[in-house]
């Protein structure tokens, strides 16, 4: 033993900082390239990947916050992968994506163009079976049309076009009845969030599943 006094080590209770936590995110990405370079052959280059930088679930739209774009080696025929973050922003998930983990493009769907909002109103109306799609799930596109049958002559409204569809629950939930299912969506624009409501208030909704055709071009107004 030594006559110099030791220092005394104790255990620090600070939460770390920020560039604290973004270091080890860092750090955690080096050791997963490199268990990913160590089992990959001579095919395996280096390429752009995007990562969740946290928890998603699905219908988020997704923000720059929720993503990072990371180097790693990869073999060149992976072409399941997202490269560019920029490109999805505004896409919405289709499906749960962990943190660190891939962000796949079978797991996305195209989102509002033009704009990432910051957050989305939920509206939950109660919808027909015969007037809405057999299935809709979390993430896809919908476009909702009403139909007022006390106006003369009848008329059809388009309420709002390629909302997301944030979940869609039948009777076997603890929304709805055995003849109605419950539909939410999530909604940028709280003036057509509040059309939808009065819609099926006062009017007979039809849901459009337009996820695949997005192109399809559907009349405000029809009689």
């Amino acid at each position: 033993m030594s006559d110099v006094e030791q220092p005394v080590l104790r255990p620090s209770r600070r939460l770390p900082s920020g560039r604290a936590v973004l270091g080890g995110l860092l750090v955690t990405l080096a050791v997963l390239g490199v268990l990913l370079a160590t089992r990959l052959g001579n095919d395996a280059t280096i390429r752009d990947v995007v990562v969740a930088r946290q928890d998603l679930t699905p219908g988020t739209v997704i923000e720059p916050q929720h993503v990072a774009q990371i180097q790693i080696r990869l073999a060149e025929d992976v072409d399941w992968v997202v490269t560019n973050p920029e490109s999805i922003y505004g896409s919405v998930l289709l499906g749960p994506v962990n943190r660190l983990e891939f962000v796949q493009l079978s797991n996305i769907a195209e989102g509002t163009p033009d704009a990432v909002p910051s957050g989305l109103a939920v509206v939950s109306i109660e919808v027909d079976p015969g007037r809405t799609p057999a299935r809709l799930a979390a993430g896809e596109l919908v476009t909702i049309l009403a139909t007022y049958t006390s106006e003369e002559p009848e008329t059809t409204r388009r309420i709002a076009q390629d909302v997301v569809v944030l979940s869609y629950a039948g009777s076997d939930s603890e929304f709805g009845s055995s003849n109605t299912r419950v539909l939410r969506l999530g909604i940028a624009d709280g003036a057509i969030a509040s059309e939808i409501v009065m819609a099926s208030l006062v009017g007979d909704v039809s849901v459009i599943g337009v996820t695949g055709a997005t192109d399809v071009q559907i009349p405000e107004i029809t009689q």
